[in-house]
């Protein structure tokens, strides 16, 4: 499987592409997967997730971007991170969490390539609609809580996923931590300061970058150039 590295884009266009890539694979019956990142940061929105979560004033002083996902799940602040996104029929036999672990599968295996340690990674389907009913300004975020299935280090999220099933397809994006950055979300929610504390402490309990494993910098292009060679060799169904 070829998976290509589009570089940065605005959350509107990342998301269109998106939609494009699933109609492609509507189109050929194939799995497709790319990656890419964000130019501005862009704070992107589960698809059921409110805009009032984000304080607009703020989002626009730091300069942010926002959209909404296609996807489920919770708010990410995309700043220094790899995103992916993958387009898949669900074969017979087969289920959305099945799909979810082997794109997991896939991914560990080309962020071990990058000699980070620690990565651990459990196979276990995962109902994401379950995992991400919550709420609250703590509930707001993708990275302070992790479900059985997903690449830890440390007892923290290394990588947040969302899914979602479109007439027989999966869409499924990954947000794949490499540094600093991603905490800000906590600045750019609707609530108070104290409230805002609390998540941004949530957020560094419960996530990890792949930088601060590696104690280097690990940048988005290396994790895209890692992925992508290791999907040549593997045949996703």
């Amino acid at each position: 499987m070829v998976v290509p590295f589009d570089g940065p884009a605005t959350g509107r266009d990342n998301m269109d592409r998106d939609m494009a890539l699933l109609a492609e694979a509507e189109r050929s019956g194939l799995w497709h997967m790319r990656t890419y990142t964000w130019r501005p940061w862009c704070v992107s929105l589960g698809k059921h997730q409110s805009l009032d979560v984000i304080d607009d004033v703020a989002l626009r002083q730091l300069g942010f971007d926002v959209v909404h996902r296609p996807t489920g799940g919770r708010a990410v602040l995309h700043a220094n991170e790899l995103t992916y996104c993958v387009a898949a029929p669900i074969a017979e036999g087969q289920t959305a969490q099945h799909i979810y672990a082997a794109v997991h599968t896939l991914i560990v295996v080309a962020l071990r390539s990058l000699h980070v340690p620690e990565l651990e990674f459990q196979e276990v389907p995962t109902d994401l609609r379950l995992h991400y009913a919550s709420s609250g300004v703590a509930g707001a975020s993708c990275f302070t809580s992790s479900a059985r299935s997903e690449i830890m280090a440390r007892g923290r999220k290394v990588v947040g996923s969302a899914q979602r099933v479109i007439n027989g397809f999966v869409l499924q994006h990954g947000s794949i931590l490499c540094g600093a950055g991603h905490e800000q979300l906590a600045d750019v929610v609707r609530a108070e300061p104290s409230q805002r504390d609390v998540l941004r402490s949530r957020i560094h309990q419960g996530a990890i970058t792949l930088s601060d494993l590696a104690g280097r910098a690990i940048t988005p292009s290396q994790c895209a150039e890692a992925i992508a060679t290791c999907a040549v060799d593997v045949q996703m169904s």
